[in-house]
């Protein structure tokens, strides 16, 4: 089982594999809701039998395999007999589709289309389990994969066509946070302000599913690589490998732009519009034919007109000069650490802090804001205000992190110059609750 707090690769160890303490705890305490069974006799490396097939999974089972080095990976070894099925799927797809959302309502041209794919959908036993997992210890996660599910077909089947390649797109998004099993529960808590220590955990998850998705199932290999690439930009400001366009997969964009989608989608006004806005804001972060899709929908949608926008005396209407102080500061150190012969990860740190600011202040002049006056806004501006506000305060905290992470592998001195650039970008305040 990999284990997201090691980080270990279970492909890269032959002396077995050690369940993830997280993961199994998580199976356990699914197991007092759901009946979960050895599919077959859980063995260590030496040939010992731990556990016999068919016997419930129970918490003698957990004690069984502390420090015990398997001879398969658990997840292989194990079968939920009910809990989330095709069927239960199937009902919670329905479920969704009948509530009256602008989500919904942009995705049910599509609905019937990908219905039909969804009872021909291959759950593999192993999905199956870590769903059902994930269902009797965040039933969230799995509404959330549903809705993934939902809006992968629907992209899918405008732009991949073939019925195989929509079911697999479903597959990606029903599977993409299979991972986040594996990590602590109190990182992932959405009320949690997200240090640096949660963060590190957190930007393992894509990793983890996707080695788990490789290593224990028969699904193409296209499905773990887009589950591990749904938190990487086109641009290289993602996560956890900082890939860029070239190595992007189009299963793994289409994923991207998903996940970004949903995440707005929660907010209680206008989701469409912000979604739409949010990819579009910085150009080069997604694909932009996916992006077109969402703008489709949020056109034909039309969202009624957002009432709760802050007073223009309230937003601040030119970012502009603090976002060029930091750039300049991202210079001045990338210019410091050249003249000091800085070894090439801290000369790498200033200069994406650099190159992603001077991205963010073109993003910001693109919009035609220039020192408005508050007078001058209207209702519409006043929300893409808001809405900018938002996204680039967002990427800001995103750069902050990024640099933080980065620093780990620099020199103590080096460290310490870099320290004003990461004060500049901090921002005390966590992001908002969406209204």
């Amino acid at each position: 089982m990999p284990n997201a707090q090691t980080r270990e690769d279970p492909e890269d160890s032959h002396a077995g594999s050690t369940a993830n303490p997280v993961a199994l705890n998580a199976i356990v305490r699914a197991a007092e809701i759901y009946s979960i069974v050895a599919s077959e006799d859980i063995v260590d490396v030496r040939g010992v039998k731990l556990w016999a097939k068919n016997q419930p999974v129970s918490a003698s089972l957990q004690q069984r395999l502390l420090e015990r080095k398997l001879s398969k990976p658990l997840e292989s070894c194990l079968a939920a007999e009910d809990g989330v099925s095709l069927i239960t799927l199937q009902e919670d797809f329905e479920r969704f589709m009948a509530e009256p959302t602008p989500l919904v309502q942009g995705l049910r041209p599509w609905a019937e289309g990908v219905g039909q794919q969804l009872r021909q959908l291959p759950l593999h036993s192993v999905a199956q389990l870590l769903l059902t997992t994930a269902l009797a210890n965040r039933p969230e996660m799995v509404t959330h994969a549903v809705q993934a599910m939902a809006l992968m077909g629907a992209l899918a089947t405008k732009y991949l066509g073939q019925a195989m390649d929509v079911r697999m797109a479903m597959l990606a998004g029903l599977l993409h946070d299979i991972g986040e099993i594996y990590i602590q529960p109190e990182y992932l808590d959405p009320g949690r302000s997200m240090d640096l220590l949660g963060h590190k955990h957190l930007v393992v998850h894509p990793r983890v599913a996707q080695l788990l998705l490789d290593s224990t199932t028969d699904y193409p290999r296209a499905i773990g690589r887009a589950v591990g690439e749904h938190h990487e930009r086109l641009n290289g400001a993602g996560y956890p490998a900082r890939l860029r366009q070239p190595d992007l997969s189009p299963l793994g964009r289409m994923l991207a732009v998903t996940e970004v989608t949903l995440g707005i989608a929660r907010a209680q006004s206008a989701p469409l519009t912000r979604a739409s806005f949010a990819l579009r804001v910085l150009p080069g972060e997604f694909d932009p034919q996916y992006i077109g899709f969402i703008s489709d929908m949020a056109r034909r949608v039309a969202e009624p007109a957002v009432a709760d926008v802050p007073a223009p005396d309230s937003l601040v209407c030119n970012p502009l000069a603090e976002i060029q102080q930091r750039a300049a500061l991202a210079s001045e150190l990338h210019a410091q650490l050249q003249a000091l012969g800085g070894e090439a990860p801290a000369l790498e740190i200033a200069d994406i802090a650099s190159t992603r600011l001077e991205r963010l202040k073109v993003a910001w002049n693109s919009l035609g804001y220039w020192g408005a006056q508050h007078a001058e806004i209207t209702a519409r501006e006043r929300l893409e205000l808001h809405m900018a506000d938002r996204e680039l305060g967002q990427r800001l905290r995103d750069l902050d992190r990024e640099c933080l992470l980065l620093a780990e592998r620099v020199s103590p001195l080096e460290r310490e110059m870099l320290s004003p650039l990461w004060q500049s970008l901090h921002l005390a305040q966590p992001p908002q609750t969406l209204v």
